[in-house]
């Protein structure tokens, strides 16, 4: 049998109040805009590669952090085939007798709303397996590592020449990290099943308008995030420690009302065209865990900081890290 790794990138819609995501909803929350794969030999070493270019046919106008990211734009994809098209290119480059790995659960579920959307069923693939879930439990981790993360701990140098996000050098990167693996043919325990992909979200919550800031730094010292109000009578919350951060554009906290308890805050960041930073800040009812995750966080991220400090004389710069991110959540349901 061989081995396949697959990657995939995916537009998304400018505005969730679009016209175009009014139409299709949920049901295409992602459209896919390139298929990359690496075909691998016995010795689990690229032996050949595809990469597909997919011309959008809803989400025409590509999403500014997608193009940042991918470097794909509408004018690159113009004459590319649409979906179905790539996908029967897809399914015929890889043969037969083959397994499909992916790093981690998102590409999964993007790829097969597209298959359902698309009406694409009757184009067979292989089944997919987690080569990110392997490689986390190999390597004793506690969350799942990101490829960026892999590829440091198995001591992998990106070509200079190979941007991320880009499918077909994801996958192949993703190649050179699943070799490392003592028992490559363990990822064989970890098949994959698409999720149902939502943009709603069903908890009651408040969401503010995105706020327009110079830098990360001057929107965490503004009014919006050190005097959130309560989601359910207005009140000015008191801050209950300070925003912790769980990956470069998602900061979380904890504060409290007179009236309704703890409150849970999380900030969002994202960057425009014009380099500015949009922050976005979602208030809801904090349950114990959520309040014992952020104060175990806390305490922790300042032992970090503290031995950052010593080691580097600085911290590093939040918009350099907003800028470098690796943004991936999902929503699944």
């Amino acid at each position: 049998m061989t081995y396949i790794i697959l990657d995939l990138e995916w537009n998304q819609p400018i505005s969730y109040q679009s016209r175009t995501y009014r139409e299709v909803g949920d049901k295409l929350i992602f459209e896919m805009i390139q298929i990359g794969a690496v075909k691998l030999d016995a010795e689990l070493n690229p032996a050949d590669s595809v990469s597909i270019p997919i011309a959008p046919t809803h989400y025409l106008r590509i999403h500014p952090r997608i193009k940042r990211m991918t470097g794909l734009d509408s004018e690159t994809l113009a004459g590319a085939p649409n979906f179905r098209e790539a996908l029967e290119q897809f399914a015929g480059w890889c043969g037969e007798d083959y397994a499909l790995l992916t790093w981690g659960i998102d590409d999964v579920s993007v790829l097969y709303q597209n298959i359902r959307f698309f009406h694409c069923e009757d184009i067979a693939l292989a089944p997919l397996y987690d080569i990110q879930k392997l490689f986390s439990q190999v390597h004793k981790l506690k969350d799942r590592a990101g490829l960026k993360t892999a590829m440091e701990l198995t001591e992998i140098e990106p070509d200079e020449n190979m941007a991320f996000h880009n499918a077909l050098n994801d996958a192949w990167y993703t190649a050179l990290v699943f070799k490392t693996l003592p028992e490559p043919d363990a990822v064989l325990n970890f098949p994959q099943e698409p999720k149902e992909l939502i943009h709603t979200r069903r908890v009651a919550r408040e969401k503010t308008p995105g706020e327009i800031f110079d830098s990360v730094r001057e929107a965490l010292e503004s009014e919006s995030a050190i005097h959130p109000t309560c989601p359910r009578c207005g009140r000015v919350l008191t801050m209950d420690g300070e925003y912790i951060k769980q990956s470069a554009d998602k900061y979380i906290a904890v504060a409290r009302c007179k009236n309704h308890g703890r409150i849970l805050i999380r900030l969002r960041f994202r960057i425009d065209d014009d380099g500015k930073k949009i922050m976005t800040r979602t208030t809801a009812p904090a349950t114990n865990a959520n309040v014992a995750y952020v104060h175990t966080k806390q305490l922790q991220m300042r032992e970090r900081q503290a031995k950052y400090l010593q080691e580097h004389g600085s911290l590093p710069d939040p918009d350099e890290e907003l800028l470098n991110a690796e943004v991936s959540s999902m929503p699944f349901d």
